[in-house]
């Protein structure tokens, strides 16, 4: 686990209905943010640098360091790659923890746009 990198997903997202911790899609984001609707945001991490079967038991492994501190997460599938969710709640102490144990975490920073001239 130790060096790998796991990368912020771009966007919030939630459990899906009645999939509470098996099944999430984005979501949008209030105008207002308040305590309810953050309690319901989850962040997503992509793990890199890893394919196949070892990027799951990675996750896994990752996972349970974190639940290891009682902070609740899920490995989910997105786009056919497995993704850990935390509650956006517990974004900085999870972050806190995997840097602890030498996890570096990169931030999503989408592509500019090229400029024609």
């Amino acid at each position: 686990m130790k060096l790998s990198v796991l990368q912020r997903l771009p966007q919030f997202y939630h459990w899906y209905a009645g999939s509470t911790g098996t099944k999430v899609e984005p979501a949008a984001l209030p105008e207002i943010i308040n305590e309810e609707s953050e309690r319901d945001n989850l962040i997503g991490l992509k793990l890199l640098g890893y394919s196949g079967p070892h990027s799951r038991q990675v996750m896994h492994k990752i996972s349970q360091y974190l639940k290891g501190f009682d902070i609740e997460n899920s490995v989910i599938d997105v786009d056919g790659e497995p993704c850990l969710f935390v509650n956006s709640q517990n974004e900085a102490i999870a972050i806190c923890c995997l840097k602890n144990l030498g996890i570096a975490i990169a931030e999503y920073i989408p592509a500019k746009p090229s400029s024609q001239a």
